[in-house]
């Protein structure tokens, strides 16, 4: 009785390990990977507490939310007529956005949500020129804090992730170059979304994180 009761449960361990993912993020790597993400918004700071349009310098308040918080508390006691018109023109997109859902076109709420999100993005940096390059400086301190905490520690989803973020980064540093200023601070934003949610992106390992990221932050604008 006793030997078959083993000989069960040698079976089901086989059969459960037989099933495991291969390729799923160790238990060790998702804690390195909780570790980073506390990094990553110990950089950026919470929603509320906004360097960006200061004359302080810091990187705080630079996710998504802290800026499009920091717009909306700023709009309310300044009456910037450019960022007004930015804004008027992310509700139409929205507007073009949610009759395209109500046709089934996917691809057209798709475009219209991210024009949405850029022309509200355009009324940021209307009120806070420096958007752009505070958010790409708290973007390369926590890439670079992460990178120390790993060490030659093995942490391949993670790795793989900084390369990519630093990728978005040199991406928009290019934009920014050219004068695109929306285009390197959406970047900036999709590389510290990815860092500001890091366990999700290493557990799940999406298909695609910009498009997860984007989603994410385009959700928060509307």
């Amino acid at each position: 009785m006793h030997k078959r009761l083993t000989l069960a449960v040698a079976s089901i361990l086989f059969v459960a390990a037989c099933n495991q993912d291969p390729t799923a993020a160790s238990s060790n790597e998702l804690a390195m990977a909780q570790n980073a993400q506390n990094i990553a918004n110990n950089v950026v700071g919470s929603p509320a507490a906004g360097d960006i349009g200061s004359d302080r310098e810091g990187t705080r308040g630079t996710t998504c939310e802290g800026l499009f918080r920091r717009l909306i508390d700023t709009l309310r006691t300044t009456d910037n007529a450019a960022a007004l018109a930015d804004l008027a023109q992310a509700r139409a997109y929205r507007d073009s956005a949610f009759m395209a859902r109500q046709a089934g076109d996917t691809a057209g709420v798709r475009k219209y949500a991210r024009l949405a999100f850029r022309s509200v993005l355009s009324a940021v940096i209307e009120l806070f020129p420096d958007a752009p390059a505070r958010t790409a400086a708290a973007a390369d301190t926590a890439i670079a804090r992460i990178d120390k905490f790993l060490g030659d520690r093995d942490a391949p989803r993670i790795r793989a992730l900084l390369a990519h973020v630093d990728s978005l980064r040199t991406a928009a540093n290019t934009a920014l170059a050219s004068g695109d200023s929306v285009t390197a601070l959406s970047l900036n934003l999709r590389s510290i979304q990815i860092l500001h949610r890091l366990v999700e992106h290493v557990r799940d390992n999406h298909r695609d994180h910009d498009e997860v990221a984007d989603g994410e932050m385009e959700a928060v604008g509307e």
